[in-house]
Parts: structure tokens; sequence; C-alpha cells
């Protein structure tokens, strides 16, 4: 059985329990076409939820080995440190989602991290799961496609252990080429005026 069919069978199964249920609760005893169509649309809506689609091809130019500048600072007044680095992005469950081994070498302490990258067929955007060895936090981010998909914008928000507060952040992903994308994260300093706080370039290994 392909996957698309198991997919196809399970959605059956659940459509067919919630026509059911409706079928018994209004004490009706039509199983016609009506009924059928019904059945129809709800393992095409299920089928469209839990399968891959062309928003996932995006994230297919992540995937790989990439070298990595890093360009980072705590806030706007602050100087820049810079670090080399590696990542390795591969598909996992069925190309429904990217995993990422992040090795950021050294921005005053070691960093490495891992992500999950994924599309929300429900939420219609981009969504992203992010650990690192700087906090004990899941940082999640939404985001959407723009300039023909050849960017995604991203927001989130995060743990400000100064402040007590949670901090709002922006960022975007360039993608040069199929060989080169850039990452930038943007925060509010502590003058209240948005600064880059992180830029990353990746070419691929």
């Amino acid at each position: 059985m392909t996957l698309r069919a198991l997919c196809c069978a399970i959605a059956l199964v659940g459509a067919t329990v919630v026509v059911t249920s409706e079928v018994v609760s209004q004490d009706k005893s039509d199983t016609g076409p009506d009924a059928t169509r019904d059945t129809e649309s709800l393992v095409d809506a299920w089928v469209e939820y839990a399968m891959p689609g062309k928003h996932h091809q995006l994230l297919g130019r992540m995937a790989g080995s990439w070298n990595m500048a890093i360009r980072y600072r705590m806030d706007s007044g602050s100087p820049v440190v810079e670090s080399q680095g590696t990542c390795r992005r591969k598909w996992i469950l069925g190309n429904r989602f990217v995993l990422e081994e992040f090795d950021g070498g050294s921005l005053a302490l070691p960093f490495q991290g891992l992500a999950i990258y994924g599309y929300d067929a429900f939420e219609r955007k981009y969504t992203s799961a992010w650990v690192d060895t700087t906090n004990t936090a899941i940082t999640t981010s939404l985001g959407t496609c723009r300039q023909g998909c050849e960017e995604i914008a991203f927001t989130g928000r995060h743990g400000d252990p100064w402040s007590g507060t949670k901090r709002p952040s922006r960022g975007v992903t360039r993608f040069v080429s199929d060989d080169e994308h850039v990452l930038e994260l943007y925060e509010p300093g502590t003058d209240g005026k948005e600064f880059k706080v992180l830029e990353i370039r990746y070419t691929r290994n």
C-alpha cells in the first residue's frame, strides 16, 4: 500500500465515523449520493492536510550540507562577533519536515542547535521550532513566502531573562541561489529601535 493510499484509508475511516455520527444524531436514513459526496470531501480535506505539497518544495532548497558565515551582536551598540560553522539538513517523516543539526562554532560560548522546519497546511504558513545551547526554551515561529517565494519572512517571540518579558523578533531567509541563502534576524534594542541581531550566510558544502 502506498503512503497516499494509507492516508486515504485512514481518512476514509475517520470520515465514515463522522458522517455516520451526523446521520445518527439527525435521525436520518439517507445514505445516497449526498452522503457519499460528504465522505469524499472529508477524505480530500484530510489528504490535503496530511500530505506534503507544493509549499514543501521551497523547504527542499534548504536540505543538504552547508558552511556558515555568522555575524552576531547583542545590541545595536555592541561590537559584531563573527564565527564560522556548519549545518546539515535532511528531510524526515516522508518529506513533511526538514531537520537541521547546527554547529555555530563559538559566539563567546560554544553554540549548537537543532531545528525543525515545515509548512502547516492548516495554518497555511511555514513553521519552525528551534532549540540551542544558550537557553532551555523551544522557540517557534510562523512565516510566509514573498518575492515570488524567493524569501520566507517569519515572526516569533522569545524569553528575555534580563527583562523577564517576551521579546518579539522577525526575520527573513533569502534564497540567493540553489547553493546559497541568507538568514537575517531582527529584534528591538535597549533603545527600542530594531537592529539586526544575527546574519548567517549559508553556502553549500
